[in-house]
């Protein structure tokens, strides 16, 4: 398996190539001193640019591998329309695909959405609740006598957040998630395809409220509030359930709490594909940053001219990133495999990364690790960084937005968190303590991945069952141990990011320095714990930079072979640092 065989894994090459051709076209090319609407609408000129010459939305979400490829793309080239077209497939064609399947009389907005004549988003999240998800109150109350639904937002608290709708002439159809109400009975949170405004204007029953702008990801993000507006009934993506003219509901989940579960399991596309896109993220922000500091001319009092790069405190800062960036993409390939398989309806055994919690926990961990790359590429560019031109500066914000959107990081981690120590689906690792091996040695790496995570289970455990034998309440029990939870869940996805790297090591000797120097760096990082609980000694403890210098060392002779994997030529980046004679004047 060859370095780039590693990075793209689980990528369709022909469509690869296609796309960047695509991307290439001078629609995609910056422009400068546009006003927020016209941004916005560049946006959508662009998807349906794609649209034009792409399959279908149904016929991507069937292969898989063509849609990640492109939405990785999308990422690099232009964030906003990576967001836009997640938003689309992944979600809202998404849902009516799930929810809907088989179902004649969604055909028409199926067919729209398919086509891009209309733009799908989706329409989830309340501006009055933090965890609005868990705790949506639009209501869809059924009208018997018409057979209809009416969409009602009961107060300000409960107006839909965010949804990308603000734009005039852009034709928008939702799948708007509401309570099911019949009579008095609430039946769980479902989702309704609803036209939310056309080229002419807003649906009647719909209020849509643009939002102040945003320096990331900018779209037409927006607030709606629903005033009696109508939908037939088989608007309604009712999935299993079923609801007789009369007003008799059935539903074979049983409860509310599962159909909440099951109305939101469309989120798992989203999580997939913001991965794939914070990974594609990051390995285009080591690309520029190395590529740049490998012909940045820099002198310094003990040393004539030379390439910034040579220095080692911006190799120790740029092969860190590229180590965390290798590392997050092998995550991330692991988790997309388990997708693709479960998107073809293959029979595949993929273990923990079968899970939905797991997929969760992947895009928050690929979040955190893009946050830290491209801000600390930005920082290593230095000025040069800060200018959105050279993509750095736009890749951070792109990072910084999807901690929040697609599925929050931190509700992510907490809840991932809570399951590991309630023993969901998950046994901590093996008991045992490190043995007396080298710092070098990989088998170490993992033992200390897999101590660590053991013992602080074992901790949250024994405090939480302390809690319950006081008597506690259980906002009580849990509320002071919150952070040992959200570090159970960040342990855990650090050991199995290791195993994920550790296994395409064993493909290609290139990466063996790589892997060294982001496992030690993580083992410097937690070194007080380490100490603590006497799985390493002072000595060994003393000895890290040594071994993180000599890590730098040995990469200088493959550092661009490993860039040059990612396959991101600078005409696709179209950063002005990113040329090896970069300007001293921008275009």
């Amino acid at each position: 398996m060859t370095l780039s065989t590693v990075v793209h894994e689980n990528e369709d090459e022909a469509a690869r190539k296609e796309l960047a051709v695509l991307f290439s076209h001078e629609l995609f090319y910056r422009r400068e001193g546009l006003t927020h609407t016209e941004r916005c609408r560049l946006t959508y000129e662009r998807i349906r640019f794609l649209s034009d010459h792409l399959p279908s939305a149904s016929t991507l979400l069937k292969d898989p591998r063509a849609l990640l490829t492109l939405l990785e793309t999308a990422a690099v080239v232009s964030p906003p329309v990576f967001l836009a077209l997640t938003i689309h497939y992944c979600l809202a064609v998404g849902a009516i695909k799930e929810f809907g399947t088989g179902r004649d009389d969604l055909a028409r907005y199926l067919g729209e959405v398919d086509s891009m004549a209309s733009i799908g988003t989706l329409v989830v999240t309340e501006i009055g609740h933090g965890n609005s998800h868990a705790a949506i109150r639009t209501e869809a109350r059924y009208d018997q006598a018409t057979r209809e639904f009416v969409l009602h937002t009961p107060d300000a608290g409960a107006r839909k957040f965010m949804s990308n709708n603000a734009l005039p002439g852009v034709a928008k159809v939702g799948v708007v998630y509401a309570r099911l109400i019949v009579g008095e009975d609430d039946h769980g949170v479902f989702g309704f395809v609803v036209r939310l405004r056309d080229e002419t204007g807003v649906t009647a029953g719909v209020r849509i409220r643009p939002l102040p702008e945003t320096p990331f990801l900018e779209l037409d993000y927006a607030s709606i509030e629903f005033d009696g507006a109508r939908l037939p009934k088989h608007r309604w993506l009712r999935d299993r359930a079923t609801l007789d003219n009369d007003g008799t509901f059935h539903d074979p989940l049983g409860d509310t709490a599962a159909r909440l579960q099951r109305s939101l399991t469309v989120r798992e596309n989203a999580w997939v594909a913001s991965a794939a896109g914070l990974a594609a993220v990051s390995r285009a922000a080591v690309a520029i940053a190395i590529r740049h500091a490998g012909h940045r001319i820099s002198r310094s009092r003990v040393s004539a001219e030379r390439p910034v790069l040579e220095f080692r405190t911006q190799q120790r800062a740029l092969f860190g990133a590229l180590a965390a960036a290798y590392a997050s993409t092998c995550l991330v390939n692991r988790a997309k495999r388990a997708w693709i398989a479960t998107m073809t309806g293959s029979t595949e055994e993929h273990g923990i990364f079968a899970l939905g919690r797991t997929l969760g926990l992947v895009k928050a961990a690929a979040c955190w690790t893009a946050e830290r790359v491209t801000t600390e590429c930005g920082l290593r560019a230095g000025a040069h960084g800060m200018f959105t031109a050279n993509r750095l500066v736009e890749y951070q914000g792109f990072a910084h937005l999807l901690n929040p959107a697609a599925g929050d990081s931190h509700l992510i981690a907490l809840e991932a968190g809570r399951a590991l120590a309630a023993g969901e689906q998950y046994r901590p690792p093996e008991a045992g303590k490190p043995s007396a091996r080298e710092l070098t040695d990989p088998r170490l790496w993992t033992e200390l991945a897999e101590a660590r995570e053991r013992l602080l289970h074992a901790r949250l455990t024994e405090e939480l069952g302390r809690a319950h034998r006081r008597g506690q309440p259980p906002f009580d029990a849990w509320n002071n141990r919150l952070p040992l939870a959200l570090e159970l869940a960040r342990v855990h996805a650090d050991r199995l990011e290791l195993a994920c790297f550790t296994d395409a090591v064993t493909t290609d000797a290139t990466l063996e320095p790589l892997i060294a120097l982001y496992a030690l760096e993580r083992v410097e990082r937690d070194i007080g714990f380490h100490l603590a609980e006497n799985l390493l000694t002072v000595e060994q403890a003393r000895a890290i930079p040594a071994l993180l210098n000599a890590c730098c060392e040995k990469l200088t002779y493959s550092v661009h072979d490993l860039v040059n994997a990612f396959e991101l030529p600078p005409e696709l980046l179209r950063a002005p640092i990113d040329a090896e004679d970069y300007p001293t004047e921008y275009p």
